[in-house]
């Protein structure tokens, strides 16, 4: 998968719970668009085998979560160390 399709795979996960997001979206924090914290968690597991990587959460909920800030951690996550 490549970068650009990072946001596409975001977009869908949300979208298969019933949250679906425009690519406007990228930088509006989740919350404020009415994903609850429930659903956040389910598709931030989802991700994390979809991508293979563990999300640091301390880091991740250290600001608003918003599509964008999830493709930096998925590409901090599946850079070659």
């Amino acid at each position: 998968m490549t970068r650009m399709d990072v946001p596409v795979a975001v977009r869908e996960e949300f979208a298969s719970r019933g949250h679906p997001l425009s690519p406007s979206q990228d930088a509006v924090d989740l919350i404020s668009l009415g994903v609850n914290s429930v659903t956040l968690i389910q598709v931030l597991s989802a991700l994390e085998d979809v991508f293979g990587i563990d999300f640091d959460m301390e880091r991740l909920f250290s600001a608003p979560v918003t599509v964008a800030r999830l493709e930096t951690e998925i590409a901090r996550g599946t850079a070659p160390a």
